[in-house]
């Protein structure tokens, strides 16, 4: 009797851990002010329209477990169009979902249609960068390419897959990466159907890559590497065509075909540039009443963007007789000119009239240069750089912590609030005041601990507790249970949290 009694104390104990589990998904909006609220308080907003929770089944699983992902990054919110207290607000938002439809709000407003797979991966990569580029896994021209999603992943294949492989690490923002990732496609896709090879590829932006990077010391983009029975051989240093790689594949040990050297930018013939040298630098400008020079350096990407703009504002002056003259100078190769002038990164741009200088301008598109030209003014002073949070006066009862202050702070603390933050994240910023007046508020509770963690800092503790998104609120209890915070960001709301934090029986032990 006894040991029946219990089973049936530990299964009600269960079921009511069951019922107080907190869902990732927000059901309960049914009402347009209360849709609107959730807008104004939430900046990151995906929500799922359904007909019916039966019709949309299989997309409401996957939605369900993108938003357990998810949580602290964004809101996952569902409508069941079918229902009919969530018909008027349906109606009102104009929505008639043929079995399902899923829409993107951001910062309070409508932003998009979601147009991407719907899959957990899919959705949970959109929501953490919803204004970002289609991600390449998810481009057909990639179909061919094995994509690693994370350090685990790519670790894991290496030990069981021993085919020769070359995988490029890239970022989403590099230009060449995007230029070459055609040719890369279509290179995979030929070897594919030849067997035994593979082209692989890896994000390394993303925060959880960042070992990979350290790892393989990857500082430029692409960078390509060679793999041949799960270990490194070589770094790739071909052509960025397709024949190219298809070639060294096939044939890794044979020296690749280098790269076409580029043409120095001085031997244009056609340029309306003046090309400067240490020799005539000073000759040359002595005559000029107004001069704009760019120091530059053959391999910087930045030059390279703001070359064609350069060569464009040049020739529109020419064109609409606008005073003054466009030089450049190879600060590699005229080093001592560059010391002078205290140049220390490509490009600086500088003014000069008669030959004096005058000051540094931060113009690079071609109208921006000919409209600086028409009225060469000084540009303001730049505003003092902005203190960090830490430095703040203000934030004085925030614990700000680091990977060796951390633990030993957290294991005292019954309840402590951590915000993972980056400093230039303005959603941070307007957490900030807020996040502080709570500490503040509760400064005198020696229980009670609210801090702040800078991911920019201290990027592997972030990593640890697997931040992906700014800003990150975690509560933990003496570093012993940790639960994501998903509440509202005004001081009331964190000291209502601290105060009664939801129960530990939805909770991650640590």
């Amino acid at each position: 009797m006894w040991i029946s009694g219990q089973l049936v104390l530990l299964l009600l104990v269960a079921l009511v851990a069951a019922k107080t589990k907190t869902s990732a998904v927000q059901e309960d909006v049914s009402e347009y002010k209360d849709f609107k609220k959730l807008l104004r308080t939430k900046n990151n907003v995906l929500a799922l329209y359904v007909t019916s929770a039966k019709a949309a089944g299989t997309e409401l699983r996957v939605f369900r477990e993108a938003a357990e992902a998810i949580r602290g990054t964004g809101t996952m919110l569902l409508v069941d169009c079918g229902q009919q207290d969530r018909k008027k607000l349906c109606k009102k938002l104009k929505i008639s979902p043929d079995r399902y439809t899923l829409k993107h709000y951001k910062d309070g407003d409508y932003h998009k249609d979601y147009d991407r797979q719907v899959s957990v991966g899919s959705i949970v990569t959109f929501m953490r960068d919803p204004s970002g580029d289609l991600p390449w896994e998810e481009d057909a021209d990639g179909n061919d390419v094995l994509h690693f999603s994370d350090a685990a992943t790519f670790t894991k294949h290496l030990r069981k897959d021993i085919r020769p492989m070359l995988v490029m690490f890239y970022v989403p923002w590099c230009g060449f990466c995007k230029k070459m990732k055609p040719d890369y496609g279509k290179a995979a896709t030929e070897l594919k159907s030849q067997g035994g090879y593979l082209l692989a590829a890896m994000n390394v932006e993303r925060q959880e890559n960042a070992p990979v990077r350290r790892l393989f010391n990857i500082t430029g983009f692409p960078t390509l590497i060679y793999f041949e029975n799960g270990k490194l051989r070589f770094t790739y240093e071909g052509e960025n065509t397709k024949d190219a790689l298809v070639a060294f594949m096939l044939n890794p040990n044979t020296k690749p075909t280098p790269k076409p050297k580029e043409p120095e930018w001085s031997a244009d013939t056609n340029s309306e540039i003046v090309h400067l040298t240490s020799q005539g630098f000073e000759p040359a400008l002595k005559e000029e009443k107004s001069a704009l020079v760019m120091f530059y350096a053959p391999w910087c990407g930045h030059c390279k963007r703001m070359k064609p703009e350069y060569e464009k504002a040049a020739l529109e002056m020419k064109q609409q007789k606008v005073l003054g003259l466009l030089a450049a100078l190879d600060a590699t190769k005229e080093q001592p000119i560059a010391e002078k002038y205290k140049v220390k990164g490509y490009p600086t741009v500088k003014y000069f009239a008669n030959g004096v200088y005058k000051f540094d301008v931060n113009v690079r598109e071609a109208s921006k240069i000919v409209d600086f030209m028409r009225d060469p003014r000084e540009p303001p002073p730049p505003p003092p750089p902005e203190k960090s949070w830490e430095e703040e006066g203000d934030s004085k009862e925030v614990l700000f912590l680091n990977d060796e202050t951390f633990s030993s702070t957290l294991k005292r603390k019954k309840h402590a609030l951590v915000m993972f933050y980056a400093p230039w994240c303005g959603h941070c910023k307007h957490t900030k005041p807020e996040f502080t007046a709570a500490a503040t508020a509760l400064q005198d509770d020696p229980r009670v601990a609210f801090a702040a963690i800078d991911c920019t800092k201290h990027s592997a503790l972030c990593a640890k507790y697997n931040v992906r998104g700014y800003p990150t609120i975690l509560y933990f209890s003496y570093l012993k249970i940790k639960l994501d915070y998903n509440g509202g960001r005004t001081s009331k709301d964190f000291i209502a949290y601290v105060n009664n934090p939801p129960s530990t029986t939805d909770h991650t032990e640590l």
